[in-house]
């Protein structure tokens, strides 16, 4: 059922992980000062533990300049990949099967190394495994992404994994039928008061969310064998004796300590010069339970700004949406910060009407008296709280108008759209404009489906015949919808604001086209 304690029994469920993509690694390093691999010319790309490889092929489908190769130890993974890969058309992107030890050693170096939902949840012997492989394969100044649970936010919570591991062993059946026994009884003990949930009010809400989650994801995240969370001095110095230094983290918000933590806090990294340091801190101040973090070997350092201008291209900054308004506020998880004022107007105005590369941005005529360093700060922390996203490519801004017939236009994202559809997952769509995938909620993603296939006519009559067919139902104040009149309403407004909202959305992502007539 497992190999080296991991569980190979069960199928990992699909998902699109966006920090994983080239264009986040790349613009997270830049902003703490290191020059990230360029990738206009071609990449390649590994993703370690890489699961149904829905991120690896969404980035290879994104990025057809890069080369990306996944691997992972369950062979049926491996078939969905290539499934995948076939389907989508995708001739840069191949997954083997293997574990991490028998590796072939000619694989090569990359710019660009990955792990998501692997470091915690493996023994310490894979783990070395994994600083092996990193140390030989990772390019120099290239960028390697790790993410893990971490402490303390996990401290009130290990004991919950702990019983549900428990109470599984001892049950019968798969591995689906005992994590579904055991989170019944962590739901009993937790409705019947047990001291813990009584002296842990957060634990016994937490497990609420658990009982929304696929059971699937439960079995991998829980009932591994070898499960740690990690301090992150642990984790950097494991990293460092693979010759990695950090480089900083994602979401980007995570690289500005005072969008982290309350300001009675903020003088004690005013005078924090150590940033191994001040992560430790940052952690606690934030109680962090999960953490995205960028490695690098040999990293070049940007000295200055002039030099990050200069050496990092790639990278265009556009508005989130062209109807922002000032000023934008903003709560992370544990601070609420504003973002206001004439530079913050400027920038809004230039960049919600296309994207823009740092030297066509501090250019721009509406900067003028503005110095490259204020505009840059204010860029970053801009993307930082949501206003900016950055992207691979330049991209327009948005449309006002976008009318049917159109098209889907990769491959990939047909093959997505066909097969994926009213699966209760989000559905991600490849962009090569921006680098990296777009998610659409499943609902939204069966009304372009049949947009594209049939056209505008009788569109909600064919949404909401896939709707039955698919035994999925819609929601209105939190209860099903039964009236069959009040559901085909519901099902022709949400077309008319698709073609109103996401369509010109997409449009601009370069996802959907316009057919000529």
């Amino acid at each position: 059922m497992t190999a080296a304690g991991y569980i190979t029994d069960l199928d990992y469920i699909p998902g699109f992980y966006p920090h994983m993509s080239p264009t986040a690694m790349r613009y997270a390093a830049s902003l703490n000062r290191v020059n990230p691999p360029k990738t206009a010319d071609g990449f390649r790309y590994l993703e370690l533990g890489c699961g149904l490889g829905r991120s690896l092929t969404t980035l290879a489908a994104a990025n057809p300049q890069g080369e990306f190769l996944g691997v992972d130890i369950n062979s049926r993974h491996i078939e969905s990949i290539e499934k995948d890969i076939s389907a989508g058309g995708l001739t840069n992107a191949r997954a083997i099967t293997s574990d991490f030890v028998s590796l072939s050693q000619d694989i090569g170096t990359f710019e660009f190394l990955t792990l998501h939902g692997v470091f915690s949840w493996v023994s310490p012997e894979v783990r070395e495994q994994i600083l092996a492989l990193a140390k030989k394969h990772l390019a120099p100044g290239g960028l390697l992404l790790v993410s893990y649970n971490a402490m303390p936010g996990w401290a009130h919570l290990q004991p919950i994994r702990g019983i549900l591991r428990q109470y599984a062993a001892l049950r019968q059946g798969d591995t689906t039928q005992r994590i579904r026994d055991a989170l019944n009884y962590l739901v009993f003990i937790r409705d019947k008061k047990a001291k813990y949930f009584e002296d842990n009010p957060r634990a016994a809400a937490y497990v609420d969310g658990l009982l929304k989650q696929d059971l699937r994801y439960l079995a991998h995240e829980y009932l591994n064998e070898h499960w740690t969370s990690f301090y992150f001095s642990e984790v950097a110095s494991m990293f460092g004796t693979a010759e990695m230094s950090f480089v900083g983290s994602l979401p980007i918000h995570t690289n500005f300590w005072d969008l982290c933590v309350r300001p009675e806090f903020q003088d004690l990294f005013r005078t924090t010069s150590n940033r191994l340091v001040t992560e430790s801190h940052k952690d606690f101040c934030a109680n962090t339970a999960f953490r995205w973090d960028i490695y690098s070997k040999q990293p070049q350092i940007i000295e200055n700004t002039e030099d990050r201008i200069d050496l990092i291209d790639g990278l265009f900054f556009r508005s989130i949406r062209d109807d922002v308004k000032l000023p934008h506020q903003v709560n992370l998880g544990v601070v609420t910060s504003t973002v206001q004022g004439p530079l913050y107007e400027s920038l809004l105005s230039i960049l919600s009407h296309e994207s823009l590369s740092l030297p066509q941005i501090l250019g721009h005529h509406q900067l003028t008296g503005n110095t490259p360093g204020d505009v840059i700060r204010a860029i970053d922390a801009g993307v930082a709280m949501g206003l900016f996203e950055v992207s691979a490519n330049s991209v327009p801004g948005t449309k006002s108008a976008v009318h049917p017939p159109c098209f889907v236009s990769l491959p990939f994202n047909q093959s997505i759209l066909k097969n994926d559809l009213l699966s209760g997952r989000p559905v991600s769509l490849a962009s090569v404009a921006t680098g990296t995938g777009h998610s659409l909620g499943d609902f939204d993603a069966a009304i372009l489906h049949e947009l594209t296939k049939a056209g505008e006519a009788g569109l909600a009559d064919r949404v909401s015949a896939r709707l039955a067919d698919s035994k999925r139902s819609l929601q209105k104040d939190g209860k099903p919808v039964s009236d069959e009149a009040t559901r085909q309403e519901m099902v022709e407004q949400a077309c008319a604001t698709f073609i109103k909202t996401s369509l010109p959305q997409l449009s601009r992502l370069g996802i959907v086209g316009r057919e000529s007539t």
